[in-house]
């Protein structure tokens, strides 16, 4: 029997293209992204050493011990994940997970014949510098979330959660909310002349100068303004006529594509980049996580082949854009693999959604090789002819005509702007008019505005905020977002993002205790990750580091309390209650005491009627503790312990009463761990789980303490 040649991928919907790319003697799995990861009940990592303790997922422990049947039998292992630190990070998972020694590493930028078959003869080994970029910043994250948020929760009252760039996040919505909230509008004037020359009707504003302070952004002097807007005679002072060019958008990165799609399509980050996974997966785009604005040679052969063939302008030169401070630039734009699959062609195997995001990325990437758009920019300054207080007023009107479409032939806008909306000067038309002639104003207005406060973030806004600033990585933007707004900390309204007063909370807690939620010191951890990446730092120092000051920051919130919520004291034990997940209110107490009680707009409600004591004491529980309480859940009721949680025994209802269970098996009579065993009469019952690596393997069941003598058991839940 031949040995093939096992190829993993992370997504199975790579597998079966993939497959018939390679052929025969090929087998082609897929790993369902990352099969280990940190532990999610401690933190996982020896803050000694800070080295991690990682452990398969539940989804992972299915998917090994299916690839380790699949590498038995192949003579050569590739790891195909994707070109990225996530896809480094996940190769050398597997190669840990699975012990392989040999496996090759390979990548392409899209899923196409070409591409996997050259991936093939190209092969190389797992870039251990960049898992160790990966996996700093996965440490990052589990040491300030892990460390920060119970000492958070404490100083709250109720659970709250700290993320190294969540919070960062939550910091900059939640400033610019509270800038909302202490803004008072201002009120100012702007004074415009109308005039018509022949069949063309024109305005022009006027333009305070150096009557206006330096630190004044408006004019607020009404009468005065109402003076200036009684002017009529004015001179033409100057007519200038200059021509504008304006270059095509580049194509789309993962910051600008993930924009374009909130703008343009209104949907969010998260869906935008499910979908972006769905075409690249499906062979139309190259790889879609990528900060480099720039084609490659041959996606720009491919683009000026087709505009030229289609009639379209060529720029002279290949266009070539710079791209941001600290961009890694591993992998080309994002672009349709072929130009020749236009939107309108792919539109039999694509739904509705993909068709309209893969006609964003094939419109930018083949509208960023064409000739710049060309505009004659017209403006006109007047001079008033009269003087108001011994000085000459100031108008200026202006007009902007496209010459020359250019790129815009193909596509009108850039979709990862916002669109401005209102009246546009820029878009009137002026008339011919000589310098020096002397124009009479038909009328004048003097129009009173306001000041408004700043606006909201949108989803595409706080991207680009968050670019700029250098905060997180383009890949991580939309699981932010996503992660925000989940936790409340964020709402969305009217496509506007907005802080909650939780999410306001957590901020001010914060602010000025962790340096953390400082945005140069985001942007600087970002940089040494870069650095880890390209060999000139260590994982040692930049997490040890950063360790170091949060432990001296953590003890800022202890024995304090922060937030404005009512305080409630438990009934029970006077201790303070706590609000839980939202929903309901504990005894901080807890497990000294089980005092709850349900949340009644954000206060405690009446608790449900609790049995007396004499009640309970009708039946004793088998710890010898505690008494069988009836309770409810899911609708159902049954029988627990008053010692809950340190005995976790429970029964069945019987008509208002506690029963016993009975084993399906047996038919024999068994209560619950503690009981006396009823095959052997010696031993009593315990709880146990069956032993790792046979059948079973942990499922729970109550057996005999006089074992091996007796063998008896019942399976348990």
């Amino acid at each position: 029997m031949s040995l093939s040649r096992l190829v993993i991928v992370e997504s199975p919907n790579k597998c079966k293209k993939i497959q018939s790319y390679l052929g025969q003697g090929w087998v082609v799995k897929a790993s369902m992204g990352h099969v280990r990861d940190l532990p999610e009940k401690e933190m996982g990592v020896d803050l000694e050493t800070f080295r991690p303790s990682y452990v398969a997922t539940t989804k992972g422990r299915k998917v090994l011990a299916g690839l380790r049947a699949s590498v038995k039998s192949a003579r050569t292992v590739y790891l195909a994940m994707d070109p990225d630190r996530e896809g480094e990070a996940i190769a050398w998972h597997l190669a840990e997970a699975l012990n392989l020694k040999d496996a090759k590493r390979i990548t392409f930028n899209e899923i196409t014949r070409k591409a996997v078959q050259k991936a093939i003869q190209e092969t190389g080994e797992i870039d251990r510098q960049q898992v160790a970029a990966q996996e700093c910043r996965r440490i990052l994250d589990r040491l300030v979330g892990y460390s920060v948020s119970p000492a958070l929760s404490n100083a709250y009252g109720s659970w709250l959660t700290a993320g190294r760039v969540q919070s960062v996040a939550v910091r900059i919505v939640a400033e610019r909310e509270i800038a909302i909230q202490q803004f008072t509008p201002e009120s100012y004037v702007e004074v415009f002349l109308y005039f018509i020359s022949g069949d063309i009707a024109w305005r022009a504003q006027w333009v305070p100068g150096d009557l206006q302070g330096k630190d004044q952004k408006h004019w607020t002097d009404k009468p005065f303004a109402q003076r200036v807007a009684a002017l009529k005679e004015m001179k033409v002072v100057t007519v200038s006529e200059n021509k504008q060019s304006r270059r095509p958008p580049p194509p789309f990165i993962t910051s600008s594509l993930q924009q374009a799609a909130s703008v343009s399509l209104k949907i969010s980050p998260k869906k935008c980049m499910q979908i972006a996974q769905q075409l690249f997966e499906a062979g139309l785009i190259t790889y879609h996580r990528t900060d480099n604005p720039n084609l490659s040679d041959e996606g720009i052969a491919d683009a000026t082949a087709w505009l030229s063939s289609n009639g379209y302008s060529i720029a002279d030169s290949p266009n070539h854009w710079k791209a941001k401070a600290g961009a890694q630039e591993g992998h080309e734009a994002i672009r349709p693999t072929s130009v020749e699959c236009v939107p309108d062609a792919a539109a039999d195997q694509l739904d509705v959604s993909q068709q309209k995001l893969y006609r964003l990325i094939w419109l930018r990437a083949v509208a960023s090789q064409m000739k710049d758009a060309v505009f004659n920019v017209t403006k006109i300054n007047l001079s008033s002819v009269e003087q108001i207080d011994g000085k000459t007023m100031a108008f200026v009107a202006q007009r902007r005509l496209l010459l020359a479409q250019g790129w815009m032939a193909l596509t009108k806008m850039d979709f990862a702007e916002e669109q401005a909306t209102g009246k546009d000067d820029k878009n009137q038309l002026l008339p011919k008019i000589d310098e020096s002639a002397l124009l009479t104003a038909d009328t004048g207005e003097a129009v009173d505005k306001k000041t408004k406060p700043p606006s909201r973030y949108t989803e595409a806004t706080l991207i680009r905020k968050l670019e700029n600033e250098g905060i997180g990585r383009p890949s991580t933007y939309a699981s932010i977002i996503d992660n925000i707004m989940h936790r409340k900390y964020v709402l969305v309204t009217k496509r506007k993002l907005k802080a909650t007063d939780l999410g306001i909370t957590i901020f001010q807690a914060l602010k000025d205790r962790f340096q953390f939620i400082e945005l140069e010191y985001t942007r600087n951890i970002e940089s040494q990750l870069n650095l880890i990446a390209m060999g000139q730092a260590t994982y040692r120092e930049v997490v040890s580091g950063a360790y170091a000051q949060l432990a001296s920051e953590l003890g800022s919130l202890s024995n304090i309390s922060i937030g404005n919520q009512e305080k409630h004291d438990c009934p029970d034990c006077n201790q303070p209650l706590r609000l839980i997940q939202g929903k309901f209110w504990g005894c901080s107490s807890y497990p000294e005491c089980h005092y709850s009680a349900p949340d009644d707009k954000g206060s405690p409600g009446v608790p449900r009627a609790r049995e007396t004591q004499s009640d309970d004491a009708q039946y004793p529980c088998t710890c010898g503790d505690g008494f069988m309480r009836s309770r409810q859940s899911r609708g159902k009721t049954f029988w627990g312990c008053s010692s809950y949680p340190e005995c976790k025994n429970t029964l069945p209802d019987d008509k208002g009463k506690p029963s016993v269970r009975v084993d399906s098996n047996t038919q024999h009579k068994v209560s619950v761990a503690g009981d006396v065993c009823p095959e052997c009469a010696k031993g009593s019952m315990v709880k146990r789980a069956i032993a790792k690596g046979r059948k079973n393997e942990g499922k729970p069941f109550l057996g005999c303490t006089n074992f091996p003598d007796c063998r008896y058991f019942t399976w348990t839940h």
